[in-house]
């Protein structure tokens, strides 16, 4: 049976930034009661004080109110005021949020640049469009998305979105 952690603050709302939630963990709720928390499952944690860094290995799950990421591994470094700098999920990951999905073999997200990066076979779909390329790289603060060897197919008139709405929120 897989671990469940209800994770501090830092690493929940640097989580919330990288999906573009605005959410953040909350205290605690009763069983059932409905939370903006961000839960964290996985089989092992290891969270290492001296050297600033939680990973998660094995059938990570984060689950958060406006999305879910799956991966094999994610690995959190933090700095010295505890707050994360870097967020990592490594092996089949995968990023839901809303009607946009996104698998790549390497997700890294930066705080303080704000720039999500998917490498290893990126993919992003919304409707029946799709993204790839051999790097997709997504800006919280511009809302840009910049692709590296980038193919875009579009299908128009077959539940496909136009280009625009599928690089936006």
């Amino acid at each position: 049976m897989g671990k469940t952690i209800v994770f501090g603050l830092g690493l929940c709302a640097a989580i919330a930034v990288w999906t573009g939630s605005a959410a953040v963990a909350a205290p605690v709720a009763p069983e059932g009661a409905e939370t903006n928390m961000t839960v964290i499952t996985s089989r092992h944690l290891d969270f290492d004080y001296p050297k600033r860094t939680a990973v998660f290995d094995g059938d990570v799950v984060v689950t958060d109110p406006r999305v879910t990421i799956k991966s094999d591994s994610m690995t959190s470094l933090f700095n010295t005021n505890n707050q994360p700098e870097t967020i990592t999920a490594v092996g089949n990951v995968r990023i839901e949020q809303e009607n946009r999905l996104a698998l790549c073999n390497r997700a890294t997200y930066s705080v303080k640049s704000g720039l999500l990066v998917l490498t290893g076979k990126p993919r992003v779909t919304r409707g029946s469009d799709v993204l790839s390329g051999s790097r997709i790289i997504f800006s919280r603060d511009d809302d840009k998305v910049t692709c590296e060897d980038a193919k875009l197919t579009v299908l128009p008139g077959k539940g496909g979105q136009s280009l625009d709405t599928m690089l936006k929120r």
